[in-house]
């Protein structure tokens, strides 16, 4: 099983929080999956700080810069004899793939950033960036959930419900 971060990119537009959107383009990590829109993931390397992981991560794929991790929590490293470094941290969301046609086994963390800079796609991960409102979001996934990554669907349903209740 494959340990994954995923990232909820925000963005304020006027008066308005918009959503980074990607369509996935890996033909050799998961060709079936190849055109659904999804948002930055990847893998966390052996030993890696998983916010090191997320901010390598969206700027390989996309170019954004992370500012922000909303809600964020980290504890200090803990360090109790030579070699040894632990830390406990609290994503917005966890995910588990259950099943797969042909596709990857993998569990992971999803945050929710705010981001600066300008989109440089990764042609070789994404491509189609846009920006949607979280209304547009929910239209897209009501409309057709087939088009989205199958491990990222749920994150993005569970993000519009939560953004209409405090909304």
């Amino acid at each position: 099983m494959t340990t994954i971060i995923s990232a909820i990119l925000e963005k304020q537009v006027g008066e308005e929080i918009k959503i980074f959107l990607q369509k996935r383009s890996k033909p050799k990590v998961s060709p079936q999956y190849f055109g659904v829109w999804e948002i930055p993931a990847g893998g966390i390397d052996e030993y890696e700080d998983v916010h090191t992981a997320l901010r390598r991560e969206v700027q390989e794929e996309c170019g954004l810069e992370i500012v922000e991790i909303i809600d964020d929590f980290r504890s200090d490293i803990q360090r109790p004899k030579p070699g040894e470094a632990s830390f406990v941290f609290r994503p917005y969301l966890c995910q588990q793939v259950l099943e797969t046609n042909g596709g990857l086994s993998w569990i992971g963390f999803v945050f929710r950033c705010r981001v600066e800079g300008e989109v440089t796609m990764n042609l070789e991960e994404a491509t189609d960036p846009c920006w949607v409102t979280v209304s547009e979001l929910s239209a897209m996934l009501e409309a057709d959930g087939t088009q989205f990554f199958p491990l990222q669907l749920p994150v993005l349903q569970e993000y519009c419900i939560r953004s209409h209740s405090e909304g």
